[in-house]
């Protein structure tokens, strides 16, 4: 995506993950071998201050930022974010095989096609992921076919990506580059993490990031992104529901919904049948239980639905390849994002969707060194920092990569 001026310094390039619900703010050092986790910190997103992944109050967004990095610490005079949203198009394309030179002036054009606005109003980034293969059909002379390639095209509304810019001025600091969240979320799980990657065995690797306003899901391989896909069933949905069903404030339903355990639906058994088995219990807890009941009931059908939206994505891009490929099959997934954290919500996914489901930890790494870090702070922040993490390490693990090549 974007890229402005700046020099790249390992000890001060922070990953700042700006999500409408918080702000989560990563520094990492590269090592000899691996990654060195220096510093991480979350702080709440001032309320309606991101408003369908656009910062729409860029001082307030600033002055949070400012607050967050001086009271953890952090010593960094440049940035790199993220953006992500239902506007914000990512696309594998089949183009005719062109120099990257000639792509650049055709590209915006064959991006018209995806935008429903002018094509002024958005950012056009691109990368060739290279030559498509062709099988020449009977009697077909390959020598008159048209070569052709695979790209990878980004397209994002120029409101949001500006707004990132200025709050990061704001902000004092540097922006350095903002790119998709879904690249950033792909490298920290898996281009960093070598053992993450063999675990794949040639499958593509399978994302589900739940976040406040909405879930990505994003399925990629080593040879480029194939599948994007934003759904508008997320955290605060669920604690609308929740809400709905208790009649109580959005604290108050944030705090419940994080009580209940999908695992209850596995096994079949509701909380109201334990509540009214005991002759000993009070009232205050049989109410407490057929409350309890009411929202994972709630929050069950709201779940189901977000899931049939995951398995037909799925479906979708499994029927764009040959069957028994190994590329077009998906064998597990990935969760992470806020809501992934609640009770029993992976072991739930993955009996209804018939895969296996695992939480995303970045720093499940052999290579990342989290020492400085406490185990708490680890404990409570994992799930949420993927994004932040994977911008953290963009331009040291990009300087990498030329050096091997």
């Amino acid at each position: 995506m974007a890229r402005w001026k700046g020099v790249f310094n390992k000890q001060s390039v922070i990953g700042l993950d700006l999500g409408s619900y918080a702000i989560k703010a990563v520094q990492v050092e590269p090592t000899r071998t691996g990654w060195r986790l220096l510093q991480i910190a979350q702080c709440p997103t001032p309320a309606d201050a991101i408003r369908d992944g656009v910062i729409v109050q860029p001082q307030e967004v600033a002055e949070a930022i400012k607050r967050l990095l001086r009271e953890n610490a952090f010593r960094a005079s440049a940035a790199i974010t993220a953006i992500a949203g239902a506007s914000v198009i990512v696309r594998q394309v089949t183009l005719p095989k062109m120099t990257e030179a000639m792509l650049r002036k055709t590209i915006r054009y064959e991006a018209s096609k995806y935008v429903s606005t002018s094509i002024e109003d958005s950012y056009v980034g691109f990368e060739i992921l290279g030559d498509m293969e062709h099988v020449p059909a009977e009697g077909e002379q390959e020598e008159n076919t048209e070569k052709q390639m695979q790209v990878l095209l980004v397209v994002a509304p120029r409101e949001m990506v500006d707004a990132q810019i200025r709050t990061m001025e704001l902000a004092g600091l540097e922006a350095l580059a903002i790119e998709v969240e879904a690249f950033a979320l792909y490298r920290a799980l898996f281009e960093i993490n070598k053992v993450a990657i063999a675990k794949l065995e040639g499958h593509p690797a399978a994302i589900i990031d739940i976040g406040a306003s909405y879930t990505n899901l994003y399925i990629a391989s080593g040879d480029g992104f194939f599948l994007t896909r934003n759904i508008p069933i997320a955290g605060d949905a669920f604690t609308q529901t929740t809400q709905n069903v208790l009649r109580c404030s959005w604290a108050e339903a944030e705090r419940f919904k994080r009580t209940v355990d999908f695992r209850q639906l596995l096994k079949r058994r509701s909380t109201r049948s334990r509540a009214s088995a005991g002759d000993e219990e009070s009232a205050q807890e049989h109410v407490s239980n057929e409350q309890e009941e009411a929202v994972l009931r709630a929050l069950q059908a709201q779940t189901d639905e977000l899931l049939r939206e995951v398995r037909r994505s799925l479906h979708y891009y499994q029927s764009q390849f040959p069957e028994g490929s190994p590329q077009g099959q998906v064998t597990s997934l990935v969760i992470t994002g806020g809501s992934s954290q609640l009770g029993g919500f992976a072991e739930y996914a993955s009996a209804r969707l018939g895969l296996e489901v695992e939480p995303g930890d970045p720093f499940n790494n052999p290579d990342f060194d989290t020492a400085h870090i406490s185990a708490e702070a680890l404990q409570m922040f994992t799930p949420v920092l993927g994004i932040a993490v994977g911008l953290a390490v963009r331009e040291a693990f990009a300087e990498r990569q030329r050096q091997a090549a």
